[in-house]
């Protein structure tokens, strides 16, 4: 059984918008625990402190302690995904995608199921999804849009190694989403470009990207770009989420 923590970083209407996290199999999880707990303690980081991705880049977080715990969450036994959409550049083409906010997130959520799903066979196993929560109207709305595809499916994929419905928490109670947020800011900032800190993101996809079990590619298996202009064929159709549900 594996655990799949979510958070996102930017907002739907930005140009820029990204949902990512990790992946924990269940009976790894105390040792992901330990591993880190130690870490940030040997870097001197507070106990009772949540480290931030945004920490890391206003320098509320310390130079030496990010370098530590990027180290040291490139070493755990997670698997890493992410989604990258660019929605202003994608309306265009692809209002159907982009047409609301809930549009966009349900859009990244999608991306990343299928590719969960498809992980998860790989590993002959089963998993959950566990999300950052955000204002509970909307939370409830995307539960049901995510009940609707495990129901139903998207149209490359029957969700069914993804067990229940979508867990919804708030980050500080949950190592797991403090690690989606070390991960997905660093995936936006690199396909932004700002510089340096865009390096945090290459050395997540050097080590813990989920990667093709025969080719070993990140790009459309761990990190999904869309709409990606590299590749003008139009992309798959996905079920949309229609906010009035």
């Amino acid at each position: 059984m594996y655990l799949l923590f979510l958070d996102e970083s930017g907002t739907p209407e930005d140009k820029v918008f990204a949902l990512g996290g990790v992946a924990v199999r269940a009976d790894e999880w105390h040792e992901v625990r330990e591993r880190w707990s130690a870490c940030l303690a040997s870097a001197g980081w507070p106990a009772d402190k949540e480290l931030k991705w945004s920490g890391t880049v206003n320098d509320e977080v310390p130079p030496d302690v990010a370098d530590a715990a990027y180290a040291c969450l490139c070493s755990l036994p997670v698997e890493t995904f992410a989604t990258v959409l660019y929605p202003t550049v994608g309306k265009g083409d692809y209002e159907e995608f982009f047409g609301t906010d809930e549009n966009t997130y349900a859009t990244a959520l999608t991306f990343i199921a299928e590719r969960y799903q498809r992980f998860l066979a790989h590993k002959d196993s089963y998993g959950v999804i566990v999300l950052d929560s955000r204002k509970r109207e909307v939370d409830d709305r995307m539960r049901r849009f995510f009940i609707r595809i495990q129901e139903e499916g998207t149209q490359f994929s029957q969700l069914e190694r993804i067990v229940d419905g979508l867990l919804l928490g708030p980050s500080h109670f949950s190592l797991g989403l403090q690690l989606a947020d070390l991960v997905v800011g660093p995936a936006r900032a690199g396909a932004i470009g700002l510089g340096d800190v865009s390096r945090r993101h290459k050395q997540l996809v050097n080590s813990v990207y989920n990667r093709h079990p025969a080719s070993g590619e990140v790009d459309g298996v761990g990190l999904k770009f869309f709409p990606d202009s590299t590749k003008p064929e139009k992309p798959p159709e996905v079920r949309l989420f229609n906010p009035r549900a």
